[in-house]
């Protein structure tokens, strides 16, 4: 790769300016009570530099982009009508929506009401309706019935109810095309009486076969365009036991019709080593071969993030930040291990809003996370050889998802440090042959910034929105080195465009 003389100066001037205003801003930063950061007051950054080397030349496959994949919590909290553009605008491919049978079937009664309302006045029907609007497809993870019809010993009526559901949901919304069944069942935590409860993976799969089952009969019933496809076990991390359990209870089931279409389930253990969920697929894999099965089943990663349940890391403000990166390195990882479905979660979470891409009660106004789904939207549809000098083996540091197509080249880097590590990283980023498409072409390079004071409400709501922060046109190149500065948790996306 040559980079030509006066890209090498303008490398080293803009080197010397970052560090000289990273230098600034540590003075500004240091007797205030509160850190651009949200670190504590006084609490020094180490700065550090990063080399992220792309080869454009070196094609790695199309990219899985996250940003197909979506979860719409409901059916309270409905999104607005300008954040339904803005969710239009990350065009989901499929997207996971919730079906919960104790709320459409009453046990004393044994009536239906497929459109219940939630509290706030949300309803079923609105809920699907919205995510329909903006979603080719669907995924429902269809949760347990009412406790008191829980009993594999009588298991027909809530069979039934399942079946019934389902039925319903399929011929009103022919977008459905996948069924997760139950959410979580391997859960550790305490339950209340009314609420669905863990159960062990036999008694998981003794419900998962009724799944199964269920979506055989609708599709032969229904003969939908699309039929029904099903998956489990859905469990709360990468559980290995269960998982594996759950899988040696398949291979062990004796019915010629049984049906295994995705193997699904949450990841919220890995903030400290992100990197390991790159194995992820391949140990699935692996289980797969090992027991006869067949390997290619797909990954369904349904749910995954740093913060489970009402769990928290520091300050609300900074943990927006945290979450937006750690969500983009996840995704990174996940991308690198060949997932097949990595969905991102969540829109608008009910009672954690430090996982939310949407403010409450503001109407298209967006955190951070957002700004880095959209991000992910303007990369490119083919991926490009990228490493970076200053990424751990556990994940942690700068990482680069580097993209191309005939409409340019695009690099998202991520300094992704949990709440732990405070280290800014002056970045250079070197791109090499470009696609023939910029030959004897001027380059236009421009870059977006979120970081704790750039596109982030909870610094400014009036600039929340990405915020490009560069732009400028170079001449006729065959590589082009830009070079910026990544505070903690900090994202940015490179986008570089031939222009006459």
């Amino acid at each position: 790769m040559r980079i030509p003389l006066r890209l090498g100066l303008l490398a080293g001037f803009m080197i010397m300016v970052s560090l000289l205003a990273s230098l600034a801003a540590l003075r500004e930063y240091s007797d205030a009570s509160d850190g651009p950061d949200g670190r504590d007051a006084g609490e020094a950054l180490t700065y550090e530099t990063a080399l992220v080397t792309v080869d454009a030349g070196v094609a790695r496959g199309m990219l899985n982009n996250p940003v197909a994949y979506h979860n719409q919590a409901g059916p309270s909290a409905p999104l607005g009508p300008e954040s339904i553009r803005l969710v239009e605008d990350l065009k989901p491919a499929l997207t996971r929506v919730w079906s919960a049978p104790g709320a459409y079937h009453d046990p004393a009664t044994d009536r239906y009401d497929y459109n219940p309302a939630a509290s706030d006045g949300g309803t079923v029907y609105g809920y699907l309706d919205q995510v329909t609007g903006y979603s080719d497809r669907i995924l429902m993870n269809v949760d347990q019935c009412e406790q008191e019809l829980m009993t594999t010993a009588t298991p027909q009526r809530c069979r039934e109810v399942l079946k019934n559901g389902l039925r319903h949901y399929k011929q009103r919304y022919p977008g459905l095309r996948y069924v997760e069944v139950f959410n979580e069942p391997d859960r550790p935590w305490e339950t209340r009486p009314d609420e669905p409860r863990a159960m062990s993976a036999a008694e998981y799969y003794e419900w998962y076969r009724i799944g199964y089952q269920v979506v055989n009969e609708l599709n032969a019933e229904l003969r939908p365009e699309h039929p029904l496809h099903v998956g489990g076990p859905v469990t709360h991390t990468f559980n290995e036991a269960y998982l594996s359990e759950f899988l040696d209870r398949y291979r062990d089931d004796p019915d010629p019709t049984k049906q295994l279409d995705f193997v699904s389930y949450h990841q919220y253990q890995r903030r400290d080593d992100p990197a390991a969920v790159a194995e992820e697929k391949r140990t699935v894999q692996r289980w797969l071969r090992e027991r006869g099965l067949d390997e290619k089943t797909p990954t369904f990663v349904t749910e995954y993030g740093v913060f489970p349940g009402g769990n928290t890391g520091s300050s609300f403000e900074a943990d927006l930040l945290t979450h937006a990166a750690a969500m983009a390195t996840l995704g990174y990882f996940y991308v690198e291990g060949g997932t097949d479905v990595p969905m991102h979660w969540v829109f608008n979470h009910s009672s954690n809003d430090r996982k939310s891409m949407f403010v409450d009660g503001t109407d298209g106004a967006v955190y951070p996370y957002y700004n880095l789904v959209r991000m992910q939207r303007m990369l490119k549809k083919i991926r490009v050889s990228a490493s970076s000098d200053a990424l751990t083996k556990q994940g942690l540091g700068v990482n680069a998802l580097a993209t191309r197509d005939a409409s340019g080249v695009a690099v998202l880097t991520t300094n992704y440090q949990w709440i732990d590590r405070k280290v800014t990283h002056g970045v250079t980023v070197n791109v090499g042959n470009l696609p023939a498409e910029f030959a004897n072409r001027r380059v236009r390079v421009e870059r977006y910034l979120v970081d704790a004071v750039t596109s982030n409400y909870a610094h400014d709501p009036a600039t929340a929105s990405l915020q490009r922060v560069e732009q400028y046109t170079l001449d006729t190149a065959d590589a082009v080195s830009v070079n910026y500065e990544l505070g903690p948790n900090a994202m940015s996306l490179l986008v570089l465009t031939p222009v006459d």
